[in-house]
């Protein structure tokens, strides 16, 4: 069995979600329950907090200890929530979560800054890995990998491997030993049918953040446990090697006070430097290409899937019911003509259908019922009423859901869902308000 030199070992962890495997929905939903919170006092927000997680489905009965685990791993190791003179703020990543339920961009922020030592990490182990010398940014260390000169274009990594020849060796995470000696001894192994301690225990932490990698649309995991980069992931990776955030406030010679008082910056280096360097490499494709949203899952990218799938249904639909005349009445709003809604459909009967698309692409089905409207999208919905349609479009690996609510003005007024005032309206609601249709989608 292979195993790392004892002079060479050490293990890097982080708090682990109890909620893994539910990740998306846990934190689309309490992005908006957060970001709902915004302001509050410490400990008015730790009640409320707690009782949306004691809300989420399942978790009704839980312990205290148990919500208290979730509120640390969601607030800290994510960064969701920062803290200043005694209240308690959403951050940048959580209201945009909660803005645009974009789950692979949040993940794909996320991932970028995660690095040890890291502030969602406690101050007493921060201090251990400076003690030892330990920088490490695991997913600088994966981008320079998948795109060295010696990798072949199947090259992956498995989570055993990444474990004990990566982020477990004081070789590669304190002394940055040259890759392709790193990269040898992982093929040296494979070659040699070396085992590895694959205990759960023992890999967890690097099968998440491999895992992370994948939620954030730069791997793919196979049915063998191998990750291989995807293919329109690599130019942000290529670009990632030489503009990799860096939190560099950490020195070896602070106390643990000293590593507490940092907590904040750490959160605001999290949210800043994440956003401004997917800005950033927009710009630099941009630049080179004329592209813009080179992310194949960037906001926009998204929002125009979902406005086109939406546009191909309703005119699928007219026509299969026998009005091929009102489906090429069918169109698409451009945005900058600012009217609130991204389609403009018709009835049957040629009455008018405004359409507002609000589209989710995730791993797993997402079932948060909220999403939030602009201020010109709610404007909208109160002026055309009835004739005001939402659209809920979700894309996941396993399905393709749609949920259609008519009027939710009224809906709101009714007291059927939930309207929360925030920069426009996030709305809540169950099964009693909306429809369930068939996706309509053209067979190529």
């Amino acid at each position: 069995m292979y195993e790392v030199p004892t002079r060479f070992y050490q293990r890097l962890h982080h708090p682990r979600p109890r909620f893994k495997s539910n990740i998306e929905n846990v934190l689309g939903y309490m992005a908006f329950s957060i970001a709902e919170l915004d302001g509050q006092d410490e400990s008015t927000f730790k009640d409320k907090i707690l009782s949306a997680i004691n809300d989420f489905p399942g978790n009704s009965g839980l312990a205290i200890k148990t919500l208290n685990n979730w509120r640390t791993e969601i607030t800290a190791l994510f960064s969701m929530v920062s803290t200043n003179k005694g209240y308690n703020f959403a951050t940048d990543l959580s209201k945009e979560l909660a803005n645009t339920t974009n789950l692979k961009e949040f993940f794909l922020r996320f991932i970028c800054t995660f690095q040890y030592p890291g502030g969602f990490l406690k101050s007493n182990e921060i201090n251990k890995i400076l003690i030892s010398d330990i920088h490490f940014h695991p997913l600088q260390w994966l981008s320079e990998f998948f795109s060295s000169s010696i990798a072949e274009e199947d090259l992956y990594i498995t989570d055993v491997e990444f474990c004990h020849c990566v982020l477990n060796d004081l070789r590669v995470t304190r002394d940055k030993e040259y890759l392709p000696i790193t990269v040898n001894r992982i093929l040296r192994n494979r070659e040699n049918k070396e085992f590895y301690d694959a205990s759960g225990d023992t890999k967890r932490y690097a099968l998440d953040i491999l895992d992370y990698c994948v939620l954030a649309g730069l791997m793919l995991k196979d049915y063998k446990g191998k990750y291989f980069v995807r293919d329109d992931a690599r130019d942000f990776l290529r670009y990632f090697q030489f503009h990799t955030p860096l939190f560099n406030d950490y020195l070896k010679e602070f106390n643990l006070q000293e590593i507490e008082a940092l907590k904040p910056s750490w959160i605001e280096f999290v949210n800043n430097s994440s956003k401004s360097l997917l800005e950033s490499f927009e710009e630099e494709i941009s630049k080179k290409s004329g592209v813009t949203d080179a992310l194949s899952f960037s906001t926009k990218q998204i929002g125009d899937e979902g406005e086109a799938l939406t546009l191909a249904h309703e005119k699928i639909w007219l026509s299969n019911n026998g009005r091929l005349d009102l489906s090429k009445l069918v169109s698409h709003m451009p945005t900058q003509f600012a009217v609130g809604f991204d389609i403009l459909s018709r009835e049957l009967d040629a009455t008018m259908r405004h359409i507002e698309v609000k589209t989710t692409v995730s791993q797993k089905d997402f079932t948060v019922n909220r999403v939030h409207l602009t201020p010109n999208e709610w404007a909208a919905a109160e002026s055309h009423r009835e004739r005001y349609f939402v659209y809920r479009l979700q894309l996941s690996e396993e399905s393709c859901s749609l949920w259609i609510i008519q009027d939710p003005v009224s809906l709101y007024k009714q007291d059927r869902i939930k309207m929360v005032p925030r920069n426009g309206a996030d709305i809540f609601f169950d099964e009693t308000c909306y429809t369930q249709v068939e996706l309509l989608r053209t067979h190529e």
